[in-house]
């Protein structure tokens, strides 16, 4: 008896033990998980029809935001940047709140505190932006303290350009920001300068960089007269100021085409700019002429220079005062956007500025910026197919081709894989038909995100029986794309061979 009372006891010791370790197992892990960064997936109200469009969202909605949205909020996009030049990035969340009829878009700052060990939203403002596609948000060093400012710029309902600046306050734990400027133009730019090298080498203070607006002028009969407002930083003031105001006399472009050109409805000016236009300064088939193709029917804008061709889905435009302010996405690397302001400035003339994604900057001169002038209607043809690159080659590139050194390129449209030895390179390739001949375009992607450089190839196709096995053979000739066609260059070709069935 005194045996059995002893093993009861123990077991009921072992049972109360277990009990205890399971509540305060239980107890720590609930503590760890509400000490865990709020994620939640973000929202995305971009449609996307094609499928690389569908996979370019599907990639953006696994992204998550590590702030919760407020219970009148909706989370629109979330951008990552380093705001406080740390080693750890921040959360920039585009937003916009369900309680306020005017529908402006609002940003929140997400902030890593270390010593906290947890996200918290450090701060949010509002912009006068009204429009998510049209939406940026940058960080740069506009006043010149080596402080990385928000700048926000978009278009409003009113389809004019919007700008709006936000300062870091110094001092706080987390990230905290001040309204510095917020201007509605027709056109709005920030006028970046030269700083010294003391700047650069972080030992002194830069220029400040002044902010341009261009509106119409209101006194004139000239649809096109403007007045362009500077804005300078003042430093007694804490933001940024009107300085001065400058009338600038516009182009005398016909009245009759200003009627039937500047609408204000998106679907005249398309009509205006379908077709090929040529960079002011050359001619439209010199060696280093540039050119941009508008393909409205088929939703494309082509960048066509002599050593490279760039194909972007047209996805968006909205009509400002002087022209149209377009959307558009690379076919090949889907995050890379590119907004466009496009201004009429002759009956066949326009002024055209690029802005790239800040998270995709490629195009370093901005080459692309400037005067363009459009090709008559016979030439247009002619170049258009050549240079727009719709016409598909008679032949469709899918999976593995293999070369007698062992090397393999693999083809899943948009994308394909390289690998020769130990080296893979991965990227996105373009296919397309150059006059007579069929063009391969191989573009790689770093590990950081960003292109390397484009190489193009002429592509020769056969394919033939052999016993039960259908041989595929591609040859790859390295070439230069130019507007007069396609320029072989003295390298070795690449000799490939897919075989199917047997």
């Amino acid at each position: 008896m005194k045996r059995l009372l002893q093993a009861l006891f123990l077991g009921f010791c072992a049972v109360a033990i277990g009990v205890g370790l399971y509540y305060l197992i239980r107890e720590r892990s609930g503590a760890a998980e509400a000490a865990r960064p709020v994620a939640t997936r973000q929202v995305v109200v971009r449609p996307g029809s094609s499928p690389e469009e569908r996979e370019a969202q599907a990639e953006r909605e696994s992204t998550v935001n590590r702030v919760a949205a407020m219970p009148n909020e909706v989370i629109l996009d979330v951008a990552t940047l380093n705001l406080d030049q740390d080693e750890g990035d921040e959360q920039v969340l585009t937003v916009r709140k369900t309680d306020r009829p005017e529908g402006r878009l609002g940003i929140v700052v997400a902030d890593y505190l270390p010593q906290r060990r947890l996200w918290v939203r450090s701060w949010e403002g509002e912009t006068l932006a009204t429009k998510p596609t049209t939406f940026s948000i940058q960080a740069q060093d506009l006043l010149g303290d080596h402080e990385l400012a928000i700048v926000c710029t978009g278009m409003d309902e009113a389809n004019a350009q919007t700008i709006t600046v936000f300062r870091r306050l110094p001092g706080e734990e987390a990230l905290a920001y001040a309204a510095a400027l917020s201007v509605a133009a027709d056109v709005v730019a920030v006028e970046e300068t030269e700083r010294s090298e003391g700047y650069q080498l972080g030992q002194t203070r830069g220029e400040s960089w002044a902010v341009l607006a261009y509106s119409r002028d209101k006194e004139s009969a000239n649809l096109l007269d403007q007045v362009k407002s500077r804005y300078h930083w003042d430093p007694k003031k804490q933001a940024y100021l009107l300085a001065s105001t400058e009338h600038i006399p516009g182009a005398q472009v016909e009245k009759d085409m200003i009627s039937k050109v500047l609408t204000g409805a998106e679907g005249d000016f398309e009509g205006f700019l379908q077709g090929v236009w040529y960079a002011t300064g050359t001619g439209p088939f010199d060696p280093g002429a540039r050119l941009l193709v508008f393909d409205r029917a088929s939703a494309k804008i082509t960048f066509y220079a002599a050593e490279a061709q760039e194909v972007f889905t047209w996805s968006e435009s909205n009509p400002t005062r002087y022209g149209l302010y377009a959307s558009c996405q690379n076919e090949s690397v889907p995050n890379l956007r590119r907004l466009m302001n496009i201004e009429l400035t002759g009956a066949d003339a326009i002024s055209v500025r690029v802005f790239e994604d800040i998270q995709m900057k490629v195009d370093a001169e901005d080459r692309w910026d400037g005067g363009y002038r459009k090709m008559p209607s016979s030439g247009s043809e002619i170049v258009g197919r050549g240079a727009a690159g719709h016409a598909e080659p008679p032949f469709k590139l899918e999976g593995p081709y293999r070369a007698s050194d062992g090397s393999e390129l693999v083809f899943a449209r948009p994308r394909y894989s390289f690998r020769s030895g130990d080296k893979v390179e991965r990227g996105a390739y373009n296919a397309y038909q150059l006059g007579k001949h069929s063009v391969l375009e191989l573009t790689p992607i770093l590990e950081t995100g960003l292109r390397a450089a484009r190489r193009t190839y002429r592509a020769s196709f056969s394919e033939q029986k052999s016993g039960r096995v259908l041989v595929r053979k591609l040859i790859l000739a390295p070439a230069r794309a130019s507007i007069g066609g396609l320029d072989l260059l003295e390298e070795p070709n690449l000799v490939l061979e897919q075989r199917v069935g047997g």
